[in-house]
């Protein structure tokens, strides 16, 4: 079985499919309320670059990257479908939105997560991501940390 990434616009019906995905497992995990708390970070047609990575033509994972305050890039709506974990297609989806960041003359990234998305740490950190002091809205937030990549 073969990854493949696509660049689509963010209207695209597969990468929309998806994030209703992530934010279904959102307002399980933290609860409508909270989740809703966040949705303004997320709005699609703030980002700059969406993909979409597809096993066998069907969509499995996705991610965008927006201008943050139009200094750095943020790495938004990274997602794989929980059947499709560990096959290597977060890391192909990171490298393809790290390429279109360089591409654009970007050398740094930055991302949120929550604080209690230890797989996701942990993939990020492998991706040479490391913790920093919270940034922008996220100042004081205890349910999310951010990281940062300093060379992409």
């Amino acid at each position: 079985m073969t990854i493949k990434i696509e660049k689509v616009a963010t209207t695209h019906p597969d990468l929309l499919e998806l994030i209703a995905e992530l934010n279904d497992f959102f307002n399980e995990e933290w609860g409508t309320e909270i989740a809703k708390g966040y949705q303004n970070h997320h709005n699609l047609n703030e980002m700059a670059c969406a993909v979409v990575a597809y096993e066998d033509q069907v969509a499995i994972g996705c991610g965008c990257w927006k201008r943050l305050d139009g200094q750095i890039p943020e790495i938004k709506r990274m997602y794989v479908k929980p059947t499709s974990r560990g096959n290597g297609a977060a890391g192909k989806i990171m490298q393809a939105l790290e390429r279109d960041m360089l591409e654009k003359g970007y050398q740094q990234a930055v991302l949120e997560t929550g604080k209690e998305m230890v797989g996701a740490i942990g993939f990020y950190e492998s991706q040479g991501y490391q913790i920093i002091p919270n940034y922008g809205e996220f100042i004081g937030d205890e349910l999310c940390i951010c990281m940062k990549k300093e060379s992409l």
